[in-house]
């Protein structure tokens, strides 16, 4: 649910722009490379237009793209071969929900992650991933209350840690 890749489904793409005019590509008609918000990732719609380009289409537009924007898509683009199809299947599931809130709440979930990933270091994710995920599925708040407070949970996390872990489990759509 709360893995790299789908943080950064959430951040904005832009493209270079030249001090001579250029004929625009077909890309911008499709919207990859357009600017779309503040910060210096991609939006989960470039990344969706790109993986859905044909290869000779793909390198195209990645030659449209400034060097730092292009090595970004490039990365993304291979972690997305690498994942297996169900690893596909549940990212493709997680942005279908993501697409589905309202503008405010994409921005809390935007916050949330960017809190995660400043909070956690890239070791320590999948722990407190799995936490946020046990959270989630307990039954009832004396299940959850059981989590909590039980001493491996206190141990592993700091209190800071905890509370983000705890609003997590509140704030984001439970995955399937």
């Amino acid at each position: 649910m709360l893995r790299p890749i789908t943080v950064a489904v959430i951040l904005a793409l832009g493209m270079a722009v030249s001090a001579e005019p250029q004929p625009k590509p077909k890309f911008k008609a499709m919207g990859i490379g357009k600017r779309k918000g503040p910060g210096p990732g991609m939006r989960p719609e470039a990344f969706e237009k790109f993986r859905k380009l044909s290869p000779d289409e793909r390198k195209a537009a990645l030659q449209n793209l400034p060097p730092e924007r292009r090595e970004m898509m490039e990365r993304r683009l291979e972690q997305w071969e690498k994942m297996t199809p169900e690893q596909r299947q549940r990212l493709d599931g997680s942005y279908a929900r993501f697409q589905e809130m309202t503008p405010e709440k994409q921005q809390e979930v935007r916050q949330l992650f960017r809190r995660f990933s400043e909070t956690f270091p890239a070791e320590k994710r999948p722990q407190a991933q799995h936490a946020v995920r046990r959270l989630q599925k307990a039954a009832n708040d004396v299940e959850r209350k059981k989590i909590l407070d039980s001493k491996r949970y206190q141990q592993q996390f700091s209190e800071d840690e905890r509370k983000l872990i705890e609003q997590m489990a509140a704030d984001l759509p439970e995955r399937p």
